[in-house]
């Protein structure tokens, strides 16, 4: 080697060290700034809350029911997903609302929420419409157990103080909720522990009529007639159970690629509001109120280069009776 060159080593040596060694404190410095910027991004967000939104918060003061509170600057909050049981109401029989017995174990469900949020400060999350058809603020509840968020529709759901009510102004977060709802069924956690509540058969329908309830059982025949899609459960269309879903529901199908009608043959577990309507009836205005107990809705093809809602919105898409 040329001596210029070897005199040239030692000055050239150092910067090559500088430059091996500050790329990685560098991508070290930028790792800790992205940790923490996504620690601070997703602080105080349960992971059973994916897909809720932020909305503030406010210092609950009073508790309604089950499923109701009031906060100080005023709201009024429902919360989203679930139901609780019905507390007592007076009125007169030509209101819009005439009285009403309280339903089994209504005030433990309110006191369960009350255990939960009273006099602390709740942030509220949106899944849906912002308020209900009352004026309400319609949201999930969350609510500090120290340094823990706890998701408080499903803290009660798997204590078994409500039920699952899903609704189309408020999608988001069922399926953690539903799991949390199976729990409490499967260990007969509150109100499962009572017969009021107790899922029923196509036979025993009718016995929940005027109230929210869950019906399991095969589909014997799926009609599509002018302006409704029937669901029978019995031969007797007149007086079996039925399920009705409106033309103008089926959008909320078809953006799933579901169709009702593939249903028939099928065992399903349907909730809803039992009416008298030729037997006992159930209106479906959406996809999950139904699933299917074995897993085997089809999910339809869709047409060529159509995307579903789920993956136009950067989802996957999870078929009504396959959530995760």
């Amino acid at each position: 080697m040329h001596a210029w060159r070897l005199a040239l080593l030692p000055l050239l040596i150092p910067p090559l060290l500088i430059l091996t060694v500050a790329p990685p404190a560098a991508a070290r410095t930028h790792r800790a700034h992205h940790k923490t910027h996504k620690e601070h991004a997703t602080k105080g967000v349960p992971k059973g809350a994916h897909g809720l939104i932020p909305a503030g918060s406010g210092v609950v003061i009073g508790v309604l029911s089950g499923d109701t509170v009031t906060l100080r600057d005023g709201r009024v909050v429902r919360l989203a997903g679930i139901l609780a049981p019905k507390t007592a109401r007076t009125g007169r029989p030509q209101d819009d609302n005439p009285s009403r017995a309280a339903w089994p174990l209504a005030e433990d469900s309110r006191h369960a929420l009350e255990d939960l949020v009273l006099n602390r400060t709740v942030s509220l999350m949106l899944g849906g419409v912002d308020h209900d058809r009352y004026g309400r603020v319609l949201a999930h509840l969350m609510v500090r157990d120290g340094r823990r968020p706890v998701w408080v529709q499903d803290t009660l759901l798997r204590r078994g103080w409500v039920e699952l009510a899903p609704h189309p102004d408020a999608p988001k977060g069922l399926a953690p909720l539903r799991r949390a709802e199976g729990y409490a069924r499967e260990h007969q956690l509150g109100l499962w522990a009572d017969g009021f509540y107790a899922v029923r058969d196509p036979d025993t329908a009718f016995r929940a009529q005027g109230r929210y309830a869950i019906v399991t059982g095969r589909v014997l025949d799926a009609a599509d007639a002018r302006d409704h899609v029937y669901l029978n459960f019995g031969a007797d269309r007149r007086t079996d159970f039925t399920v009705e879903i409106d033309r103008r529901d089926m959008a909320a199908f078809r953006a799933r690629h579901l169709s009702p009608l593939d249903l028939k043959d099928r065992l399903v577990e349907v909730r809803g509001w039992v009416e008298e309507h030729n037997g006992p009836m159930i209106r479906v205005t959406n996809p999950d109120q139904i699933i299917t107990t074995d897993g085997r809705w089809p999910r339809r093809r869709p047409a060529r280069g159509e995307k579903s809602k789920e993956e136009a919105e950067g989802g996957g898409g999870v078929p009504a009776g396959t959530e995760p």
